[in-house]
């Protein structure tokens, strides 16, 4: 069994477990998969009365799940109402904060041990529902062994309290997922989570006991998993999780801290099997697949282009912005692309050179103005704060995103974080960069590295300048009141907006 703890924004399945499940599954071996994020969100959303005085939750659920398209200023009543509810929820468990996208514990959520002690020791508010919930599943199932897959910190807090409770219950665990993958791999720390997390994995899945793969990766062949749950995310339509390509096909930015990652791209033929084998009453409600590579491959994403329309299908996922994108808008968007996240990052050439980038802000022009002109949602991101940035670069976005004007539909400001290991902190002296060795403590994981540029921190600098000058351009204050604060990026090709293609769901 392979279990996807809270707390994960309930709008799709997470990709991580959902993936494994799908590879575990083409290959003829039987791993269920179950989410305990969507179930206890909809655990806590039965508990909240109807009636004055209470969040108007039903309502609230019902305008999600059946409409294709969400009105921006609705979608955050809405979204609004959900959260009230997740909050009143939590006043019952003091010190502990839940959201539709986050979960704070009484403790710094960076330190493992800290939370082993919470969940060992206090009542937490998933004990109830690993009772009521989760306990009828395991025994109506009896899995040899769960798999509990954790990809953010925010799942860490659940996850631990998961473990102790199957282990509590006689039940083989073990840990892995992309959290315990980039610990290992590029962030400080990896040995604490062993400590309270003994059996651990890392990789795709390829590495569990008794799997074995005849090819380099999990994902070149998948089936449709087994899912224990019912498809009840909160959302207008299905929303597919799909992996053209793992590792980063771009592969030139100096901080990234996946370079040295090996590149597989899988084509056509793997895409093509997989949708056949997606339940008719899931095609039926046409989903929306969320590609989510790195960046998209070209070749893959213009060979299944025929596929998708062939199924009837939409699909959004982020992308470089190259010149290829501009001549092939109006054919993606004829193909089913309903929205594209665009890292342009900034309007500063030098910047971009200087950190290797490899994007030109001209060319990223050109994509979101054409991307936009062809009906397709454009998801700007940007990012500031990097090593040695000067007023002049700052000044040089801010041109940027004038010349986007309105054809920027929503945006998102990075302040940049410096990975732990990656070729940037290798060289932190070439750059001017003062690690802070000392801020960082022994019981703390780390994804990233406090540092300072010059003896300043342009992350302050950044944040600064965002909220005084970014935010008060027209064109990114209408950008930004567009764009939802909860439920990430599987809501944003349902907003509605003038000139852009409207995602028609099937029936359901």
């Amino acid at each position: 069994m392979i279990i996807s703890p809270p707390v994960i924004t309930p709008s799709e399945p997470p990709s991580g477990a959902f993936l494994l499940a799908a590879g575990l599954e083409a290959r003829g071996i039987s791993a269920g998969f179950l989410d305990l994020s969507l179930e206890f969100f909809s655990y806590i959303f039965g508990k909240i009365p109807e009636g004055r005085g209470y969040p108007a939750v039903k309502s609230a659920l019902t305008y999600l799940r059946n409409n294709s398209n969400y009105h921006p200023g609705q979608h955050r009543t809405v979204s609004g109402v959900l959260n009230s509810a997740l909050k009143s929820f939590s006043k019952g468990y003091p010190g502990w904060k839940i959201s539709l996208m986050d979960l704070t514990p009484p403790s710094e959520v960076h330190r493992p041990e800290e939370l082993l002690r919470i969940c060992n020791q206090e009542v937490t508010p998933f004990s109830e529902f690993w009772e009521e919930y989760l306990l009828p599943i395991l025994q109506k199932h009896l899995p040899e062994t769960v798999l509990v897959s954790l990809s953010y910190l925010s799942q860490l807090p659940a996850g631990i309290d998961l473990v102790l409770f199957l282990k509590s219950n006689g039940y083989h665990v073990i840990t892995g997922g992309s959290l315990l993958n980039s610990l290992d791999r590029t962030g400080k720390g990896f040995d604490l989570l062993r400590r309270v997390l003994p059996e651990t994995i890392l990789g795709d899945g390829s590495l569990l006991r008794g799997i074995e793969i005849e090819d380099d990766s999990l994902l070149s062949r998948l089936s449709w998993p087994y899912m224990l749950n019912s498809w009840q995310y909160i959302s207008g339509s299905p929303v597919i999780p799909y992996a053209l390509s793992t590792g980063c096909l771009w592969n030139k930015c100096l901080f990234c801290p996946d370079r040295k990652r090996k590149l597989s791209i899988f084509g056509k033929e793997v895409f093509e099997e997989f949708i056949s084998t997606v339940p008719p009453e899931v095609m039926k409600q046409k989903p929306v697949i969320h590609l989510l590579d790195s960046t998209i491959p070209r070749k893959t994403l213009l060979d299944i282009l025929p596929a998708l329309k062939e199924n009837n299908l939409d699909f959004y996922g982020f992308i470089r912005p190259e010149k290829w994108i501009s001549d092939h808008s109006d054919m993606l968007a004829d193909h089913g692309c309903l929205m594209l996240q665009l890292g342009a990052e900034s309007g500063s050439y030098s910047l971009l050179d200087r950190f290797n980038k490899g994007i030109d802000p001209e060319t990223s022009l050109e994509v979101i103005r054409s991307c936009a002109g062809s009906g397709i949602r454009t998801y700007v991101y940007m990012l500031l704060g990097l090593p040695g940035e000067t007023f002049e670069d700052l000044d040089a976005s801010v041109s940027f995103l004038q010349g986007a004007g309105n054809s920027i539909d929503f945006i998102n400001f990075s302040i940049f974080n410096l990975p732990t290991n990656c070729e940037l902190s290798d060289r932190a002296d070439e750059f001017g960069i003062e690690l802070l060795y000392d801020d960082s403590p022994e019981d703390v994981i780390r994804l990233y590295m406090p540092f300072l540029c010059e003896g300043r921190n342009p992350r302050i600098m950044a944040r600064d300048f965002i909220t005084e000058e970014l935010n008060q351009l027209p064109s990114v204050s209408e950008a930004l009141l567009r764009t939802p604060k909860w439920f990430r990026t599987a809501h944003f090709p349902l907003i509605e907006i003038p000139g852009r293609i409207s995602h028609e769901a099937g029936s359901s």
